[in-house]
């Protein structure tokens, strides 16, 4: 394979264009590799037009990415014998999990219930299904659970299949649980004469009881033509029959409740099917009719979160229990957020009492939610690949998602100008009357062309940068020029008018203020409103039982009336944007809307893009904020309790301007603060949490021996933070200095720093001891990412301890350490959870239960 200097570079680019001169991809072979896609994310968003073979050959792998997002291409490396890695840069492994796979065999479901708008975490579960089924060239279905009439419409499925659209996966089979009613009534008559179900008219206060306590039900052992005939009841709706339910004969002394005799049908009779009307009287449970209904269809791996780990055995025993054909359960975790509500039952609450304007509200965290808020499916995708199948479940910021989000639009969305409408006016011995010249809409992007700037001898300039602004003092218009500032005036701390005079061939360099503006031309401007949102709810985790109306975030809409650059009302609805030293934003309600008399001002939703700091003009919504817990460093939230004249805080239709409802804190309202519960400090949890540990995969970079300790090594590890970390590790007579040199390692990274024989020690090696006394490293996976942190698969991961407190009594170390044991396969593990990075289990070599 040929080799290039860096492509951030002029040189490189001309060796990579001259390559490509003779050849369509970077390796000369018929079809792209996994280096064209690595030597892409090299190279800068925009090439210039001096390269044009680059520009052609980054365009149709662009191409390629998006139309085949989670496509695994050959690596000509590899074929070579050369060692390297087929995954992107921060993807988690995601092939070789699926048991017993073949290419053109794959069969994968994706079973939503139409009860509600798809939301992030269903988008990870259809884009993974959909990754394997394409993957191994076979076959996807999405099926509609439809087993509930009460919760379930004909909109939301509508929705789902719009959503899917939207999220580029397209299923070769779509489905409803409903098609195969008939086949499960004859499948559970079935269980029932062969004496593995019985029908129950057990209450549902005693039937809870019952199944806690492990106590039979007295219908359990009744005959099999008593069950037959209760469940011909059922199915006709009649009034005995609207008691019953049927439940499979499991075991009702299971330490696992769910098989405590589970309820696999019932009745429902108060609604009609969103498709069947009243035909059906009693349903299926999905716990029920989803390993059948798999089994029907083909399904080889049903993949499923790791929520439904306590069902895994009764999916199993249905299938056996039918007689129904094997189908491989494979588990991932499930996609959590912080300060963000999953549940379709809460997100319809919110919708149903008008707290948000829609299910499509840009604070939901459903797939038209975020795709309101400016989310592209490049990075929804991307984000879905940096999560792959791993079983840790922690709990996520929303930070990561926005910056892949931010990298995607960046290169390619153009650069306009909004002030405030609190603005001060600049007066300039500018042109007599307005002119115009065109500008880049990009200055990195020519792709994007040119677009009309208008230039006036008065010029508005927001008050923030009019306040910093120094008499005498040279400062740089964006896009125009140098201009001197020569007076100021001032009333009542405010500044209402700077004169100054323009400077356009003077060195930008020789300024330190580059501020943004906006011709004062009052009838050609843009009258705005720029909308920043806070999150809806002010708890980081939502639990099952919260009371949410005093969860409401009273402020979680902020907005900002303002002028904006004349061509802003150019701009149709979803456009994405980049005011200047602002942020981004998309156009919620464009400028003009057809059939509308009324003159209103456009809606721009501002972006996130991940950062905790700001673009350059202050946020009204701290932007540390919007990653979630971890931006807030364990502080309570709080509701703002002032407002500015040109401040509006509301918490209810985002659609349009800001009405007055009594839910809303209006302008010179102030709100009290959020009943929310505070979340829990590391320090507070209880002892046993194994996430109040923190640690982390790292590199050896360095070790040499303690100079006078004689057990002791001393170690430099980077683990992903400014500066290797010194740590002391008693492995001198354990293995030999070249055995540890550049290894991947396991860290306890927040222990408090020691002196050990002089030497300062900054965390632990983990290691495995056997009961002989050998001691062996734990190490990650290849692949793993130094720095990531190690969850344990299946716990919730919360935020760690700063550092751990070791006095007698309040140590957690001690009380987990006892737990942290390693299984008959050398697997890490605290309790029988497995320690788990992004690239798969840690490990060590030999050692077992050490």
């Amino acid at each position: 394979m040929a080799a290039f200097g860096s492509l951030k570079t002029e040189a490189g680019l001309k060796e990579l264009n001259d390559h490509l001169a003779s050849t369509s991809y970077v390796c000369s072979g018929a079809t792209a590799t996994q280096e064209d896609f690595d030597f892409l994310d090299q190279a800068p968003g925009n090439v210039g037009a001096q390269f044009p073979h680059v520009r052609r050959w980054a365009q149709h792998i662009r191409n390629l990415k998006t139309k085949f997002p989670f496509r695994k291409w050959p690596s000509a490396a590899k074929d070579k014998g050369e060692a390297k890695s087929e995954k992107g840069k921060d993807q988690a492994k995601l092939e070789g999990l699926l048991p017993g796979a073949e290419v053109g065999k794959v069969c994968t479901r994706f079973p939503p219930e139409p009860s509600g708008y798809l939301h992030i975490g269903h988008a990870k579960a259809a884009m993974l299904n959909s990754h394997y089924a394409r993957h191994y060239q076979g076959k996807l279905i999405v099926r509609f659970d439809d087993t509930n009439p009460s919760k379930e419409k004909m909109e939301f499925e509508e929705s789902m299949i719009k959503d899917l659209a939207t999220l580029q996966v397209q299923p070769d089979m779509v489905s409803h649980t409903s098609d195969y009613f008939d086949q499960l009534q004859i499948a559970m008559e079935d269980l029932i004469k062969k004496g593995k179900a019985y029908v129950d008219d057990t209450d549902q206060e005693t039937m809870r009881a019952e199944r806690d306590k492990g106590t039979a039900s007295k219908c359990r052992s009744q005959p099999v033509e008593e069950n037959l005939r209760r469940f011909a009841e059922m199915l006709k709706g009649s009034e005995e029959g609207l008691k019953m339910c049927v439940r499979g004969k499991m075991d009702m002394q299971s330490a696992n409740k769910c098989l405590r005799d589970p309820v696999f049908y019932r009745c429902k009779v108060e609604l009609p099917h969103h498709k069947h009307g009243f035909k059906y009287k009693a349903y299926p449970t999905y716990d029920f009719a989803c390993p059948i209904v798999d089994a029907l269809e083909g399904v080889t791996h049903a993949l499923r979160t790791i929520e439904y780990r306590d069902r895994a055995a009764m999916y199993e025993w249905v299938l056996e229990a039918t007689g129904s054909r094997k189908v491989d359960v494979v588990e991932f975790a499930k996609t959590q957020f912080s300060y963000t509500i999953l549940s379709k039952r809460k997100l319809a609450w919110f919708v149903d009492n008008g707290h948000v304007d829609g299910w499509d509200d840009p604070r939901f965290p459903t797939v038209q939610g975020v795709m309101r808020r400016g989310m592209t499916v490049e990075g929804l995708q991307e984000f879905v690949l940096t999560q792959g199948m791993s079983k840790a479940t922690n709990m996520m910021e929303w930070d990561k998602i926005w910056a892949i989000n931010k990298q995607k639009i960046d290169p390619v969305v153009p650069r306009y100008a909004a002030v405030a409408d609190d603005a001060a006016v600049l007066f300039l011995d500018g042109p007599a009357e307005p002119q115009s010249t065109m500008t880049k809409k990009h200055p990195k992007n020519d792709e994007l062309g040119e677009r009309l700037l208008l230039q006036s001898k008065e010029i508005y300039i927001d008050q923030e940068d009019a306040a910093a602004i120094e008499e005498g003092e040279q400062v740089t218009l964006l896009h125009w020029g140098n201009a001197y500032v020569d007076n100021i005036t001032k009333s009542n701390g405010r500044v209402t008018k700077l004169t100054g005079r323009l400077n356009v061939e003077g060195n930008v360099k020789d300024t330190k203020k580059k501020i943004h503006w906006v011709p004062k031309l009052d009838q050609q401007v843009t009258p705005a409103i720029l909308r920043e949102f806070d999150h809806l709810v002010t708890k980081p985790k939502m639990e099952d039982d919260d009371d949410l109306p005093s969860l409401i975030n009273p402020a979680s809409v902020m907005d900002t009336q303002a002028i904006g650059d004349p061509l802003l009302k150019t701009l149709p609805k979803g456009c994405k944007i980049q005011l200047e030293r602002r942020g981004y934003y998309i156009v919620d309600r464009p400028a003009f809307q057809p059939g509308r008399q009324k003159v209103e001002p456009m809606v721009l939703v501002k972006i996130p893009d991940g950062k905790g700091k700001d673009m350059g003009m202050k946020s009204k919504v701290d932007p540390s904020k919007l990653q979630g817990a971890a931006g807030q460093k364990g502080e309570k939230v709080k509701a703002d309790a002032g407002t500015s004249p040109k401040e509006k805080k509301v918490n209810g239709s985002v659609n349009g301007d800001v009405q007055a409802k009594d839910s809303k804190v209006q302008k010179d309202e102030k709100p009290g603060k959020a009943k929310a519960k505070a979340a829990a400090k590391p320090a507070e949890r209880p002892l046993e949490d194994f996430s109040r540990l923190n640690i982390r995969v790292g590199k050896i970079t360095k070790v040499w021996p303690h100079e006078t300790a004689e057990k002791l090594y001393c170690e430099e590890i980077d683990l992903g933070e400014e500066k290797p970390r010194q740590i002391a590790s008693g492995l001198r007579a354990h293995l030999k200095q070249e055995e540890m040199e550049g290894q991947l390692v396991i860290v306890l990274a927040n222990l408090k720093p020691r002196k050990l024989v002089g030497f300062e020690s900054q965390g632990m090696v983990m290691c495995a001891t056997s009961s002989e006394g050998k001691v062996e490293l734990m190490q990650p996976p290849a692949g793993a990412k130094v720095g990531e942190r190690v969850m344990a698969e299946g716990l919730e991961m919360l935020e760690p301890d700063d550092k751990l407190n070791e006095k007698t009594g309040k140590a957690p170390w001690e009380v987990l350490r006892p737990g942290c044991l390693t299984n008959q396969s050398k697997q890490g593990t605290y309790n029988g959870s497995l320690w788990m990075t992004s690239a798969g289990p840690v490990t060590c070599k030999s050692v077992a239960g050490g």
